[in-house]
């Protein structure tokens, strides 16, 4: 049996990547960011090369909130084996359009924080949550939001604004990137501080995790470790996370590896960047050492079917 057979046994998914064919759907003039093309051969090149199965393939936000790219993409790729994470406007967003959206495979969406110049501002991204919540509890059952930032600080100000005002609408919240909760690498390299588990935001993340109010995708370790290509030093993080709630744990690769969310001028904006080289499958070697077998099936396989594959 190879390594790839080892690793998903029961098959796998990736509930984090992107496609960018600028040539066949132009970006959005409003970007943030100009990534390179990362095509759907591409794409089934790598997850053969890993094993992976099925896939949730979220939106770039190069592409702004039209969404036509991403429902050619779902359904090229394959709507059996391929869901999908949508972006919306939710002031001009129409019942007709989310109703489409589902019928295309798409399961859920991700909030533009650019869109509300939210990136370091946390009532704003309160604002951003509560419009996007607003529609997908009218309109949209069962879908997930997804949202991320770089501020795992503001999870102590968004853990009572989750639990008072989104929670008990019942929408499904997930967090990406670790909820960008640091390594201890990374802290120590920024903060001079080297226990991941006494960061700013770290005890908020793992209440909401253990109360099943939140998901976290372990994905993207290099924006939240320095410690490439296994990552050591997210082994305590991860352990917390599976220890507070396995069903509510998932796993994305953050496919084709694009740069740090950050703010950039215009000129940046529409600068093409490159993408990183990571080894996802010695990642992916490494996150399965730290897991029991149930737990690793639960990451890779029971959580994401539940959450997206209905």
């Amino acid at each position: 049996m190879d390594v790839v057979q080892k690793l998903f046994p029961n098959g796998g998914w990736d509930v984090h990547y992107h496609i960018f064919e600028p040539d066949r759907f132009p970006y959005s003039s409003n970007r943030h960011l100009t990534p390179p093309p990362a095509t759907i051969d591409q794409f089934l090149e790598h997850i053969r090369k890993l094993g992976i199965t099925n896939s949730v393939l979220t939106h770039g936000l190069s592409y702004g909130s039209d969404c036509s790219s991403l429902r050619t993409f779902v359904a090229e790729l394959g709507p059996s084996k391929t869901k999908a994470i949508g972006v919306i406007d939710p002031q001009t967003v129409t019942a007709e359009e989310l109703a489409s959206m589902h019928h295309d495979g798409i399961r859920g969406i991700r909030v533009n924080v650019y869109q509300y110049q939210a990136m370091h501002d946390v009532k704003r991204q309160m604002s951003a949550l509560r419009d996007h919540s607003r529609v997908l509890h009218e309109h949209c059952p069962g879908w997930s939001m997804a949202f991320t930032h770089t501020h795992p600080e503001f999870w102590v100000q968004l853990k009572p604004f989750m639990e008072q005002e989104i929670i008990p609408t019942g929408i499904k919240v997930v967090t990406d990137h670790f909820a960008l909760l640091k390594g201890a690498s990374m802290l120590q390299a920024e903060k001079g501080v080297s226990d991941a588990t006494q960061q700013s935001g770290f005890k908020e993340i793992i209440e909401l995790v253990r109360n099943g109010h939140i998901f976290v995708k372990i994905s993207a370790p290099y924006r939240v470790s320095n410690q490439a290509p296994n990552y050591e030093d997210l082994k305590p993080l991860v352990r917390a996370l599976l220890d507070a709630n396995p069903r509510q744990i998932l796993w994305g690769s953050d496919w084709p590896h694009g740069p740090p969310m950050t703010v950039r001028s215009r000129e940046e904006a529409m600068t093409e960047i490159p993408f990183l080289e990571i080894d996802d499958l010695a990642w992916l070697k490494s996150l399965r050492s730290w897991l029991s077998a149930e737990e690793w099936n639960a990451v890779m396989v029971t959580n994401p079917r539940a959450l997206y594959d209905w």
